[in-house]
């Protein structure tokens, strides 16, 4: 008896600490969730790789970078004067062929110009050509001038913007903004990572109550296998503690899908255009959560797999559960069929074990094709370094899902052994004296 009286309360201990962990994981996750879609939504690749301002300010750091770097003196300033130099003799040269090509089109008299002539006899052209030493340090002078600097990096910048702005449709910032003012940061990637570091605390926290509750599970598991006797109550108290994984395991999220590109990065003028950590594509849903997306998509087809994933996943588990608890409190319910199927039948029918398998092979089939497809960008533009990655990964839900899968298979088969308990034999005869009475 004082043995009973300890492992009941012990019992009722663990039944306790499933309760508070289990409510401590779902309030972090909730918690974690709303983190992650900030950063999520901060790391999208339509504010980096896809967003025109992204490269504009890449394009003006470079720019900027190679106007302040620019130093025309010594050998820098002799090679600066052999290239101005080739170019205005190459391009007067063009000049002077465009210019007499016009006007032979239009020659003046007997089919000679008199332009052409008066050109050759000033030697206009000539002349032009032994100015080119004197132009030539005129403007390495100008570009030696640090105001002459900036107003040509001012207006290469201008005549980008005006492109661009021309060119290419705006991007609304404001959820971006909203995201980095809500957490007081100067910019996005201090927001990141300041988010980063809260996911880490928020993490480290719901580990602690995951290994709280894996712990109490097993401890309860050992105890039901081992424990020879039984009662009501500790029935009704695996029974409960089910429950708590069945919830976890549908109202918590089951795969994160994420795909993104870890670095991509190309040259321009000698320096590096890069970004980091975009994300392609990224989905966290749990069972409920599907179930909602379908059934309200107003489609047959797709509402359908909603109703068949609602009652496969969270009907037909509660309903079990829920007659498991009637009938150990009332033993005649026994030869209820609708109890009878749903206690010890059902189980063939729910497809707990099914649905876990399958979201594990649906991981493995998203892991496969993003992988593939990521693997496929990196390699299919020249010159440009891409560094794809998979982060998607199996979350809290689907382990608690398929702890409950375990579980309750074995509550039923505690159940099926508590009915052949000599008091229950007992319990059916009367039963059935009375009813032949």
């Amino acid at each position: 008896m004082r043995n009973n009286l300890i492992i009941n309360s012990f019992l009722i201990g663990l039944l306790i600490a499933i309760s508070v962990a289990a409510f401590t994981t779902y309030r972090l996750e909730t918690k974690k969730r709303s983190l992650k879609e900030d950063v999520i939504e901060l790391s999208d690749i339509k504010y980096g790789m896809f967003n025109v301002d992204a490269w504009e300010e890449q394009f003006a750091t470079i720019i900027t970078k190679k106007l302040e770097e620019l130093e025309l003196s010594g050998t820098q300033r002799d090679e600066a004067r052999v290239k101005i130099k080739t170019f205005l003799n190459e391009s007067i040269d063009k000049f002077e062929i465009a210019y007499k090509s016009k006007n032979e089109k239009n020659a003046d008299f007997l089919g000679l110009s008199l332009r052409n002539i008066g050109a050759d006899y000033f030697q206009i052209f000539g002349e032009l050509k032994n100015q080119i030493p004197v132009i030539t340090e005129d403007i390495l002078d100008f570009l030696e001038s640090e105001e002459n600097r900036d107003g040509i990096k001012n207006y290469i910048l201008a005549q980008i913007n005006s492109y661009t702005e021309g060119t290419f449709q705006k991007l609304d910032y404001t959820t971006y903004n909203n995201i980095v003012s809500n957490y007081n940061a100067a910019d996005g990637s201090e927001c990141i990572s300041i988010i980063s570091d809260k996911l880490a605390q928020v993490k480290n926290q719901q580990s602690t109550s995951n290994i709280v509750i894996v712990a109490a599970f097993l401890s309860m598991l050992l105890l039901l296998l081992v424990l020879k006797e039984t009662s009501n109550l500790r029935i009704a108290i695996y029974i409960v503690a089910a429950i708590h994984l069945l919830a976890l395991g549908v109202f918590l999220p089951m795969i994160d899908i994420d795909a993104r590109i870890a670095s991509m990065e190309l040259q321009l003028m000698g320096e590096a255009i890069s970004f980091t950590d975009q994300v392609l594509y990224y989905k966290s849903k749990s069972i409920m959560e599907v179930s909602h997306i379908m059934l309200s998509q107003g489609k047959t087809k797709v509402m359908l797999v909603g109703i068949l994933v609602l009652l496969f996943s969270v009907i037909f588990p509660v309903s079990k559960l829920i007659s498991s608890i009637a009938l150990i409190f009332k033993r005649s319910l026994q030869h209820n069929r609708f109890i009878k199927f749903m206690v010890f039948k059902s189980g063939k029918w729910s497809m707990a074990d099914v649905m876990v398998v399958s979201i594990f092979m649906s991981y493995i089939g998203f892991t496969g094709i993003i992988s593939g497809q990521l693997s496929q960008l990196e390699n299919s533009i020249e010159n440009l370094e891409i560094l794809s990655t998979n982060k998607s990964e199996l979350q809290n839900g689907f382990f608690f899902f398929m702890g409950f899968v375990i579980f309750s298979i074995f509550i039923s088969q505690r159940i099926q052994k508590l009915l052949k308990t000599p008091e229950t034999v007992e319990v059916a005869t009367k039963v059935t004296d009375n009813s032949a009475s």
